[in-house]
């Protein structure tokens, strides 16, 4: 795997980053290499062809749908030099590629909604990944301020016209995105969460920060940080569940206490460590979404005479370094070591894949992998080895 690689969809991808760049070579700097879950290697979807007289001056990609119906968008920005009669010209043009087939790009001149407004600098343009289309992000300015509402915009990836648009910025995962809103005037706090199709799912005005999306299977959670009601007010932890639209509980409370915890969703299973988070009374456990349970459950103090600088979690598989090095692993329900060390540990799916740090660094190194390998099921399943 890429140092850069990212995932989304089901698969895996690197190329494609979040900022538009300015080049004329731009189109074959960003252009993606995507995993086929399938042939188990990466293919590189095709890139624009621009009209004959015009020159690129900068591109931004992002993909869209899912692994099985997957789709690269790109905004694309030329120039025409004046010829003859004509002046000079800039344009800014959409492509939509489906990577599986060989069917031509959908294309689109994109323009600004209204009159009143035009687009703003390229250079401030973001593009990001969605399941019904690309949301592009700081797209429009009225001439008085450098980015005007709306400054969300999402394209469909059926024929690149603008699906919805929301007036904020938002934070943008494959499944939802996150507005900055509050119904009480003056009120900094609060938060909109609105599914890709632009439906408004959930609002709260004590939420302090939507901090990310979990996403394994079917299950989808949104991670929140939330204000709660004391004095002085303390955070908590929410997770939004977008299948069920609604807060999940945890235990006998929707809240987890504190702010910053890790978090990470496998096979059903919610693993929360709040141990390294200087808000937070929890101390970690594993929740298990379909029985309603702690499959794994340690109180703060418990937790804080333990000698661990890190956890990670992975299909009932705990996977424990010690502070002095040493490492362990815990396959639940039991709770005694199955596993004195490990060379390689999963951490994550795709379709079909499961993708595995071989040889972690230390902790005070700073725990990453030196290779990232992905692992074909066999009849369905990981067929380890699982440490």
């Amino acid at each position: 795997m890429e140092k850069d690689w990212k995932s989304y969809g089901g698969t895996a991808y690197f190329g494609c980053p979040d900022q538009f760049s300015l080049s004329k070579s731009v189109l074959e700097d960003i252009r993606p290499k995507i995993f086929d879950t399938k042939a188990g290697q990466y293919v590189a979807p095709a890139v624009p062809t621009v009209p004959a007289g015009e020159d690129v001056t900068g591109a931004i990609c992002a993909l869209s749908g899912t692994v099985d119906a997957m789709k690269v968008v790109y905004v694309v920005t030329t120039h025409k030099p004046a010829q003859a009669l004509e002046p000079e010209a800039t344009k800014t043009t959409a492509y939509a590629f489906d990577v599986k087939s060989a069917a031509p790009p959908v294309t689109k001149e994109l323009q600004p909604p209204t009159p009143d407004l035009k687009l703003a600098e390229a250079k401030e343009w973001k593009l990001f990944a969605t399941a019904s289309g690309v949301a592009w992000l700081n797209a429009f300015t009225d001439g008085h301020v450098a980015v005007s509402a709306p400054r969300t915009v999402v394209l469909s990836n059926i024929d690149l016209t603008p699906a919805w648009n929301d007036p904020e910025s938002g934070r943008v995962w494959q499944d939802v995105l996150a507005f900055q809103r509050n119904t009480e005037p003056g009120k900094t706090s609060g938060a909109e969460l609105r599914r890709t199709t632009g439906e408004a799912v959930y609002q709260n005005n004590d939420i302090s920060t939507v901090d990310a999306e979990l996403s394994d299977g079917p299950d989808k959670l949104v991670k929140i940080t939330h204000w709660d009601s004391y004095n002085p007010p303390v955070v908590s932890t929410m997770f939004f569940d977008l299948n069920s639209k609604a807060v999940i509980k945890i235990g006998d409370s929707d809240h987890v206490s504190g702010g910053g915890l890790v978090a990470t969703l496998s096979d059903g299973k919610l693993f929360v460590d709040g141990r390294d988070s200087d808000t937070s009374q929890f101390g970690f456990g594993v929740w298990n979404l379909r029985d309603q349970k702690w499959d794994l459950l340690k109180n703060r103090d418990d937790a804080k005479k333990l000698s661990i600088s890190k956890l990670a979690f992975f299909e009932d598989h705990l996977y424990i370094t010690n502070d002095g090095g040493t490492h362990s692993v815990i396959a639940l329900p039991a709770t005694d070591p199955v596993a004195s060390n490990w060379s390689v540990r999963p951490f994550g799916r795709i379709s079909g894949w499961t993708l595995v740090c071989d040889g972690e660094t230390a902790a005070a190194a700073g725990a990453d992998c030196k290779e990232i390998v992905m692992v074909q099921d066999q009849d369905g399943h990981y067929p380890g080895p699982w440490f």
